[in-house]
């Protein structure tokens, strides 16, 4: 029974039907409190379920006393090196990331990387995303120092373990770039963002929208080295292909057109964007 109605709110859940997944998720934990008692471990994964789905809801107030509670179940039942822990680690450190409270929010990720290195060794792909998600928080913290080694060090496990043409070691190597970027250090930037491109390009092939996303990015440091003319070629490659995908006149189109206009006006070619912000705004009342 309980298990039925846990896979029935996560399948609602990905079907984006979100309130009826969050009401099947509550019904899903109070059938596991009531079939297996208050510390079982499917309780736990229960509430993870729960709090995940009020997490993608941007509810995360309601979210962390259900992370709280489901990661003191796992220690105590399962002990403080279980991987079901560290995980339960990870996502309260998500909620606490999310409501920027940083410092609350690293400890958590380092023990959960110190449990997932000590359970699947030090290469393991477990083991590159709580490196990533450490990077991540140090980041946001302004210890671009901190975080550079380890996105170094995730991006090795995974291009070790996946390959280097892996969608997952793109999006380490744009999270680097764009650490980089923030610094202004264009030059640092521009080869990394080139291979996320490369690889995005190669897993999706030339006309999607992630390597519009991707020319997006590598058009931002090639505005700061001063490459206009690539940059300027990059953006409008990268508009082509939203509007290829979605259509001349649809809203998420509005966007390209926005970093057209600032590029524009960026280098003093006033005409273009007030013309390129005359479209998008447009695109976006519809008019």
């Amino acid at each position: 029974m309980w298990e039925e109605m846990n896979t029935k709110a996560l399948d609602l859940f990905r079907e984006g039907k979100y309130e009826e997944a969050v009401e099947e998720a509550r019904s899903s934990l109070k059938e596991a409190e009531s079939s297996f008692g208050p510390d079982d471990p499917r309780v736990a994964r229960s509430l993870n379920n729960l709090a995940e789905m009020y997490r993608s809801g941007s509810r995360q107030a309601e979210a962390e006393p259900l992370l709280l509670r489901a990661l003191e179940i796992r220690e105590r039942v399962l002990g403080k090196d279980h991987p079901d822990v560290a995980m339960s680690m990870n996502n309260l450190a998500g909620v606490y990331f999310e409501q920027q409270s940083y410092r609350k929010a690293e400890p958590l990720f380092r023990r959960a990387l110190l449990v997932f290195e000590k359970v699947h060794g030090l290469e393991h792909l477990s083991v590159a995303s709580s490196l990533n998600n450490l990077a991540v928080v140090n980041r946001a913290m302004g210890r671009f120092p901190a975080a550079k080694p380890l996105y170094e060090k995730a991006l090795a496990i995974q291009e070790k373990l996946l390959g280097a043409d892996h969608l997952e070691v793109g999006m380490t190597l744009n999270d680097l770039a764009g650490m980089y970027e923030s610094q202004l250090r264009f030059k640092d930037a521009e080869p990394l963002y080139r291979r996320a491109l490369e690889i995005a390009e190669k897993n999706f092939g030339p006309f999607h929208p992630h390597v519009a996303s991707s020319l997006n990015n590598l058009a931002a440091v090639l505005t700061g080295l001063g490459n206009y003319t690539e940059a300027e070629e990059i953006l409008l490659r990268a508009q082509k292909i939203m509007e290829n995908n979605y259509g001349v006149n649809h809203p998420v189109t509005a966007v390209g057109l926005e970093n057209l206009a600032e590029f524009y006006e960026g280098v003093g070619r006033a005409e273009e964007a007030q013309a390129m912000r005359a479209r998008a705004e447009g695109l976006r009342t519809g008019r």
